[in-house]
């Protein structure tokens, strides 16, 4: 019987500790929590968050900058007068090691200064088709595929348009139809 007292008084005594653990983990755990949630809000407000603002107001006004500047562009090429188009049309070509399997049709168009040159490119219409069939048959299928091949294709035949009619004020060079088969 006095084993089992002893049992009762040896197993209330580590409720008893847990208890005062508790007591203590409220009474000093619970403050510094509080204290380190209050400190964390502050760095936050004070240092972290307007030096983020700093970033995205600089980011910002650097966009808006850019985006002024090409606003700016726009507006001043829109002030230009489109200038006289002629047309190119149904220029189908076999590209660069394709054996006939894989063709282009291209569709285009010239943008010059005056309706004088629309008329020199009337004449030169054969000499015109030649350059592109020319330009595109270099190419293979890889070398014209991509958005970016597209821009360096019209960048050559620009410069080649320009180099046979000297006289020509060429714009720019348009793609109304592009298709790879």
């Amino acid at each position: 019987m006095a084993e089992k007292e002893r049992n009762k008084a040896g197993a209330d005594q580590p409720a008893e500790e847990t208890a005062k653990r508790k007591g203590r983990l409220l009474k000093f755990g619970v403050p510094v929590l509080l204290i380190q949630v209050i400190v964390a809000y502050f760095l936050a407000s004070s240092i972290i968050v307007p030096s983020l603002v700093k970033k995205a107001t600089a980011e910002d006004t650097d966009e808006a900058k850019a985006k002024a500047v090409a606003d700016k562009e726009e507006e001043a090429s829109s002030e230009q007068d489109f200038g006289a188009v002629y047309k190119l049309e149904d220029i189908i070509v076999n590209p660069a090691q394709s054996r006939g399997a894989q063709f282009v049709l291209v569709n285009l168009a010239f943008e010059v200064a005056k309706d004088d040159e629309v008329k020199e490119l009337e004449k030169r219409e054969v000499q015109l088709r030649d350059i592109i069939i020319r330009l595109i048959s270099s190419r293979t299928i890889d070398q014209l595929d991509d958005a970016s091949d597209k821009d360096s294709l019209r960048v050559a035949i620009a410069a080649q348009v320009e180099s046979a009619v000297p006289k020509l004020h060429l714009r720019n060079v348009y793609f109304s139809n592009y298709i790879i088969q």
